[in-house]
């Protein structure tokens, strides 16, 4: 068995971080998802607050169909016809974990906090800043958890 060279070693590690890119590319969602996403919560925010007895009758039609969605996006069917030829096996990271939760914390407490203090238009804001948080950091977020193994 022959020593690689230093050369032969650093072209190797390149072609190691390349195809490490490569996967991550091919694993994510395309932009275009997570503004979609993003609009859709922003929208059923908005027509919380202006239709609410619409949101009363429909609304748990409205998430259950968006979380079918979401979940058919992780299976092999779903990701042929989403082009996502990659699903990535990613284990879970604790600092990842806490920093959703704690977003999500702040998201719930401020607008259940809002709303007891009966602050008007509540849901058309919350909407609208969970949509924005979608549609902005979603990518990047992405981004972080698919090459958080490449930047070690």
């Amino acid at each position: 068995m022959n020593t690689p060279t230093p050369e032969e070693a650093r072209a190797a590690l390149r072609d190691v971080d390349r195809r490490r890119t490569q996967t991550a590319a091919a694993a994510g969602r395309s932009r275009w998802g997570w503004i979609v996403a993003g609009v859709l919560i922003a929208a059923y925010g908005v027509l919380a607050d202006r239709e609410p007895q619409f949101v009363r009758t429909w609304g748990i039609a409205i998430v259950l169909l968006l979380l079918g969605v979401s979940l058919v996006g992780n299976t092999r069917l779903g990701g042929s016809l989403l082009r996502r030829p990659v699903r990535p096996r990613l284990t879970p990271d604790p600092a990842s974990l806490l920093w959703i939760l704690l977003a999500l914390a702040v998201l719930i407490g401020g607008t259940t906090i809002a709303t007891a203090m009966e602050v008007p238009h509540v849901a058309l804001w919350s909407g609208l800043a969970g949509g924005v948080l979608v549609a902005a950091a979603g990518p990047w977020w992405q981004r972080r958890i698919l090459t958080r193994g490449t930047a070690r």
